[in-house]
C-alpha cells in the first residue's frame, strides 16, 4: 500500500514519514505536507528542515506529528544558549537565529490574519527587542520536593518541574535567586506545596525587575496565610542577595493562577518603580505589567505617535492595567477613561495618575464587556489591550456602536486578534499592522493594529 493510500485510509497513526517543512505556524509548529497532500504540523521544526516524523494525531484536514530525526537543517537554526532548552517549556525558538525569529513572527501574523480573518494585508517587519536575552521583568518559578527542595520551571507539555539554576532570558538577579533560594528554603524547613495531595505551603517564587531603575522584587507565594518561615527566609535572602529591594508574601489558594490574592510586604517599599520616556509607574506585586520593558516603551511611543493626537480627543482605554498606555494618552489628549477589572491595577493606575500629575483621566473598575454596554459618552479614539483571549464579539460590536474615529488594538495573540479584526473590519479599515518582539526566544508576538472608521 502506498503512503497516499495509507493516509487516505486513516492507517497512518505511528507511521513514520519524511517531511520537508515549508512554513512556520503560531504555536511553535513547522508545517509540511504528507505524501497525500495533507498538511502536517511538527513541533520544534522550521522552514527548510527535512525531518523524519511519526504521526501522533490525525484530523480530517490536518495531522500532527512528532519529530524523530533532523535529516537536513534549516538555515534558520543555531545552537541554543540554554542548557535546559527543549526540556524546560519556557522557550520554543532559542535554536533560531534572532533575525530569523523576527522574520518568522512577521509571517505568522500575516498568515493568521489571512487564514482566520480573510484579511490579506501588508504586515510591517517585526520591531526587535533591545535585549535578546535577560529581557524578562517577571518570571514565575515553581517549588517542588524531590529528595530536597527544587526550584524551576515546568517541563515542556508537563506539570513536572525542571530544576534550573540559570535562565538566559532572565536578569542576573533572578539567576542569583535560583542559585540561593532552594538552599535557604531547605534550611527554613518550610513545607513545599504538593498540587496532587493539596498538602504543604510554599508554591512559587515570582521574581520581578525594573530595568529602568535596577530594582528586584522577590515574591513568595503560599497556599495558606500562615508562613512562619518567612522571617528566616527574608533574613537569609538579604544576606545572600542584598540587591533585592522588596520581599513580598502572597497568599493564594488557587492552583490555576500563580500570582493573585492578598499580600504582605516583608521587606522594602513593596512596589517596583518603572520610568519610561515621559512617565513614571509604581507596579504592585500582583499587578500586570508588560513583560519586556524596552519593547513596552517602544509600543507606547508607536501607538501614541500613530494616533496623531491633537489634544482635543476623548479616549477610551480598555483593559488599561496600571495605565501603561493611559498616562501618555492623557498627556496628549483632552480626556481618557481607563477601564480595568483588577482592583489592584485600578488602585495603582489612580496612584500613577497622581505621580504623573495627570487630572484629565479617570479609572473605572469594571469588566470591560459589562462597562462598554452602558457607555454612552463620546469616544474619538479607542485603545484596547486585551488578555490572550482577545476582546470577543460582544466588545467588538459595542466598539462599532460607539463609532470612534480611530482604534488601536494591542494584541498578544494573533489568532484572537484576527478573529476580532474580522468583526471590526466591517466598519473600519486597517491602516497599519506592526508586530513587536515582546518575547524573544519564543513563538509569542505582540501586534499593534491601527484602524480608521470608514464613513459611507
Amino acid at each position: 500500500m502506498s503512503d497516499k493510500e495509507r493516509i487516505n485510509n486513516n492507517l497512518n497513526a505511528h507511521e513514520i514519514f519524511t517531511v520537508y517543512i515549508e512554513r512556520y505556524a503560531y504555536g511553535g509548529y513547522g508545517i509540511g505536507k504528507l505524501p497525500g497532500g495533507k498538511l502536517v504540523f511538527i513541533e520544534g521544526t522550521y522552514p527548510g528542515d527535512l525531518v523524519e516524523a511519526t504521526i501522533i494525531q490525525e484530523k480530517s484536514d490536518v495531522a500532527f506529528a512528532k519529530l524523530n530525526a533532523l535529516l537536513e537543517k534549516s538555515q534558520y537554526r543555531r545552537t541554543p544558549k540554554c542548557k535546559y532548552y527543549g526540556v524546560c517549556g519556557g522557550c520554543q525558538m532559542m535554536d533560531v537565529k534572532y533575525d530569523s525569529q523576527l522574520e518568522l513572527k512577521t509571517q505568522m501574523v500575516k498568515e493568521q490574519l489571512k487564514r482566520i480573518a480573510k484579511i490579506d494585508i501588508e504586515v510591517s517587519p517585526t520591531i526587535p527587542s533591545d535585549l535578546e536575552f535577560g529581557y524578562r521583568n517577571k518570571m514565575e518559578f515553581a517549588f517542588s520536593y524531590n529528595n530536597g527542595v527544587v526550584l524551576g520551571l515546568k517541563m515542556r507539555n508537563s506539570n513536572r518541574i525542571v530544576p534550573i539554576n540559570e535562565c538566559p532570558i532572565s536578569p542576573t538577579s533572578f539567576n542569583k535567586a535560583l542559585e540561593v533560594v532552594p538552599e535557604i528554603v531547605e534550611m527554613s524547613k518550610a513545607r513545599i506545596y504538593n498540587p496532587k495531595t493539596k498538602t504543604g505551603t510554599l508554591k512559587h517564587l515570582v521574581m520581578r525587575y525594573s530595568h529602568s531603575n535596577n530594582q528586584t522584587m522577590a515574591i513568595f507565594v503560599t497556599k495558606t496565610e500562615r508562613f512562619e518561615e518567612a522571617k528566616f527566609i527574608r533574613a537569609e535572602l538579604l544576606k545572600k542577595e542584598p540587591q533585592i529591594n522588596s520581599i513580598i508574601h502572597v497568599m493564594n489558594s488557587s492552583d490555576s493562577v500563580v500570582l493573585r490574592g492578598p499580600y504582605k510586604t516583608l521587606y522594602g517599599s513593596g512596589v517596583l518603580d518603572v520610568e519610561m520616556d515621559y512617565e513614571k509607574f509604581q507596579i504592585p506585586p500582583t499587578a500586570f505589567f508588560q513583560n519586556n520593558y524596552h519593547v513596552a516603551s517602544k509600543m507606547v511611543e508607536y501607538v501614541t505617535k500613530q494616533l496623531d493626537l491633537k489634544g482635543s480627543e476623548r479616549v477610551l482605554d480598555l483593559y488599561a492595567g496600571v495605565g501603561t498606555f493611559t498616562m501618555r494618552l492623557a498627556m496628549l489628549s483632552k480626556y481618557v477613561t481607563a477601564v480595568e477589572s483588577s482592583h489592584i491595577s485600578v488602585k495603582a493606575g489612580r496612584a500613577n495618575a497622581n505621580i504623573n500629575n495627570l487630572r484629565n483621566l479617570r479609572f473605572e473598575e469594571a469588566d470591560v464587556e459589562d462597562f462598554i454596554k452602558t457607555f454612552t459618552e463620546r469616544a474619538d479614539i479607542i485603545v484596547l489591550d486585551p488578555p490572550r483571549g482577545g476582546a470577543g464579539k460582544s466588545v467588538c460590536e459595542e466598539i462599532i456602536r460607539i463609532s470612534p474615529e480611530k482604534i488601536a488594538y494591542i494584541s498578544c495573540d494573533p489568532s484572537t486578534l484576527a478573529r476580532d479584526l474580522a468583526i471590526l473590519n466591517e466598519k473600519y479599515k486597517i491602516v497599519a499592522v506592526q508586530p513587536f518582539d515582546m518575547f524573544p526566544q519564543t513563538y509569542h508576538v505582540e501586534t499593534v493594529v491601527l484602524m480608521e472608521r470608514v464613513d459611507k
